[in-house]
């Protein structure tokens, strides 16, 4: 989305303010005590450049324009990436950009950016903690055209991402599942063909595991066959009781990640809200913006 018009641009000394300031000094006492004329009219020129030079770079910044595109979700601990596209009012070029948001590294723009093409750069920052945020706070900032004077223009860009809450937690899998049709014994009878895994949990015979896929993931994997009962696995934030807020939301995501690598069916439940059992990407994907963006309830 793109940026609000009304942003204003400020111009800051810096440390080479400083020291060109010390040199017109001298040069001005230089001036002064040796009636020296080359040396005023070297300050002189230089002051003016200076001056010069700090409305160059109000105007480097003024009518530059910012939006961002699609912030993939992260992970709370993560750096976030934002994507930024600069572009440049109409018969006007800027020079030096940079850009960073909160308190992540400044990226620089190559070269200049010009109108009737748009130019783009990614900004990451650290992630803040779990949530859904709606603003992107960004700080464009040059030094152009001389380096004596920083500009800085401060933009709120509209535009919603998702930090998920950290999957974290060692506690087992809750024992509430439902079957989805008729139960049967789960063992391979004659004229049943494989129909893909799904996580093994604790108390399970270890018979149908497959190995070979417990080699390459790290969660161990059941073998299914056509006709078995497919169930749905009930992560419920009732079922974590003496737990803050907080570690119950990461214990529920930490059971989320997991599930899916199992290919197993689950459902999310939460007070107040209720993600309806499913399984793929954008039934994880839903679990994990519902966890992100939970408000603690009054009483747990």
């Amino acid at each position: 989305m793109e940026s609000a018009p009304t942003d204003r641009v400020w111009v800051w000394p810096n440390g080479r303010t400083l020291g060109l300031a010390a040199v017109l000094v001298a040069m001005c006492y230089a001036g002064a005590s040796q009636s020296n004329g080359a040396a005023y009219l070297l300050c002189f020129i230089l002051t003016s450049l200076a001056i010069v030079s700090l409305v160059h770079a109000w105007a480097n910044l003024h009518g530059l324009g910012a939006s961002v595109e699609s912030i993939p979700p992260v992970f709370a601990g993560d750096d976030v990436s934002v994507p930024v596209v600069l572009t440049a009012r109409k018969g006007g070029s800027h020079f030096g950009v940079l850009v960073s948001v909160s308190d992540g590294a400044p990226s620089a723009h190559e070269g200049a950016v010009v109108p009737e093409s748009p130019s783009r750069l990614e900004v990451r920052f650290p992630s803040p903690a779990r949530g859904h945020y709606r603003v992107i706070p960004l700080r464009i900032t040059s030094d152009y055209p001389l380096g004596f004077f920083t500009a800085r223009r401060r933009i709120k860009v509209a535009h919603e991402f998702y930090v998920y809450p950290t999957p974290h937690g060692d506690l087992p899998f809750p024992l509430t599942v439902a079957p989805t049709r008729q139960p049967r014994d789960g063992v391979r009878h004659e004229g049943d063909d494989f129909g893909g895994t799904r996580l093994w949990r604790p108390g399970e015979s270890q018979r149908h595991i497959d190995w070979k896929a417990a080699a390459r993931n790290p969660v161990l994997l059941t073998k299914q066959w056509t006709g078995e009962t497919d169930e749905i696995l009930y992560l419920d934030w009732a079922t974590l009781p003496g737990l803050d807020t907080e570690t119950r939301i990461s214990q529920l995501a930490r059971w989320v990640v997991t599930a899916e690598r199992g290919f197993e069916t689950y459902e999310l439940r939460l007070p107040g809200k209720i993600v309806r059992a499913s399984r793929g990407e954008s039934h994880f994907h839903a679990c994990l913006r519902a966890l992100a963006s939970f408000e603690s309830p009054a009483a747990n």
